[in-house]
C-alpha cells in the first residue's frame, strides 16, 4: 500500500479543521488549490453583506456631514469650506472603509454580520493592507464602467470553482464562511 493510501483525504489549507497530512511534504502535487466548496460564501449572503455595507456607509457619510459640515461652516462663514470638508471626509470613508476593515478584521461590518470573511486564496490568511486596498480599488474602477459593477458582483454566481468576483481574482482572495 502506498503512503498516499494510508492517509485520509488531505485538506491543504486551514479552512476548517487542522490538517493532519500535508501531501506536499511527501512530494505529492495537489489536484485542486484553494478552499473546499462547502466553506465558500453563499452568493446571497455576499449580496446581503454588500447591501448592509452600503447602508452603513450612507449613515456614516450622513453623520460625517453633520459633524464636519456644521463646525466648519460656523467658523468660516463659507459654505464652500464645509462642502470641501464634507467631500473629503465622505471620499475618505468610501475609499478606506472596505480595505481597512478587511485588513484589520478580515471582513467589513456587513460581512461580519452575515458570517463571512475575506481570505487569501492561497492559504486562508487575512489580506495585507495593500491587497485589501487593491481589491477595493478594482471594485471601484469596475463600477465606473457601465454595467461593470453589476457584472462584477454577479460574477460570483457563475465563477468556478471559488465563486470569485473580478475584484477577488485581482487580489487573489476568496470570500468564505467566517468559521472556515
Amino acid at each position: 500500500m502506498s503512503d498516499y493510501q494510508q492517509h485520509p483525504s488531505p485538506n491543504l489549507y486551514t479552512y476548517g479543521a487542522q490538517q493532519q497530512f500535508d501531501p506536499r511534504q511527501a512530494g505529492f502535487v495537489p489536484l485542486r488549490l484553494g478552499p473546499p466548496e462547502e466553506v465558500l460564501a453563499n452568493p446571497g449572503a455576499r449580496l446581503g453583506a454588500r447591501l448592509l455595507d452600503i447602508i452603513f456607509l450612507v449613515v456614516v457619510i450622513m453623520i460625517l456631514g453633520l459633524i464636519v459640515g456644521i463646525p466648519v461652516v460656523a467658523l468660516s462663514d463659507s459654505e464652500s469650506a464645509g462642502d470641501v470638508a464634507f467631500a473629503t471626509a465622505a471620499i475618505g470613508a468610501l475609499v478606506l472603509y472596505d480595505p481597512v476593515m478587511t485588513y484589520a478584521y478580515g471582513a467589513t461590518f456587513g460581512k461580519r454580520i452575515c458570517g463571512l470573511r475575506v481570505a487569501r486564496l492561497a492559504d486562508a490568511e487575512k489580506l495585507s493592507l495593500g491587497a485589501a486596498l487593491g481589491r477595493w480599488l478594482v471594485y471601484l474602477l469596475i463600477g465606473l464602467i457601465p454595467f461593470g459593477g453589476l457584472v462584477n458582483v454577479l460574477s460570483c454566481l457563475w465563477d468556478k470553482p471559488y465563486r470569485q468576483c473580478f475584484h477577488d481574482k485581482a487580489a487573489g482572495s476568496v470570500v468564505v464562511n467566517h468559521n472556515a
